[in-house]
């Protein structure tokens, strides 16, 4: 996917990263009722969730980030 400006990009990808990661924090959050979600599961939406910050961290590695 194209992205007019770099910040969009990294915005998309924070955007992603956020909901991945309040996904984690309600499983673990100590909620009995919400532990449905398989270990592997909860693996592959943590490496989701390092893909994408491992993308914005090579966007802000290319310097130049406009606002």
């Amino acid at each position: 996917m194209s992205y007019p400006t770099k910040s969009d990009h990294i915005d998309a990808h924070a955007r992603q990263a956020w909901a991945l990661a309040e996904l984690l924090i309600d499983h673990f959050g100590g909620q009995e009722d919400h532990n449905v979600l398989s270990d592997d599961i909860m693996a592959g939406l943590m490496e989701n969730l390092s893909h994408h910050l491992a993308q914005i961290q090579a966007i802000n590695a290319e310097g130049d980030v406009d606002d």
